[in-house]
């Protein structure tokens, strides 16, 4: 039964792997809907701009990326700085008023 316990690296992974690319995937589907006119497309693309990130956890759950402590606070720290990039970059992009109206 313990061995199913995440330890160490993974048990990092796990808290690091969870929100971060979330995170990531939200401000590329803002940065995407922000920008297109037609809900499906905006929803094909954010999922297609979202598979890099499906990819890498994938191959980390599946064990064919050992995750080490410092893999994973590098990773951790890479998606960090991207979701504060998309911050800074989507945030003015963002339009309420649009959304709401439906105007341009």
């Amino acid at each position: 039964m313990t061995s199913a316990v995440p330890h160490g690296a993974e048990l990092l992974g796990q808290v690091l792997f969870t929100p971060l690319p979330v995170a990531l995937s939200i401000w590329i589907g803002i940065a995407i809907s922000a920008r297109s006119n037609d809900p499906r497309i905006a929803a094909q693309l954010g999922a297609l701009a979202s598979f890099p990130s499906i990819v890498v956890t994938t191959l980390i759950a599946v064990g064919k990326i050992h995750l080490t402590p410092g893999l994973a606070l590098g990773l951790g720290a890479a998606l960090l700085l991207l979701d504060g990039l998309r911050w800074r970059i989507v945030s003015p992009t963002f339009d309420r008023e649009r959304l709401i109206t439906g105007t341009r």
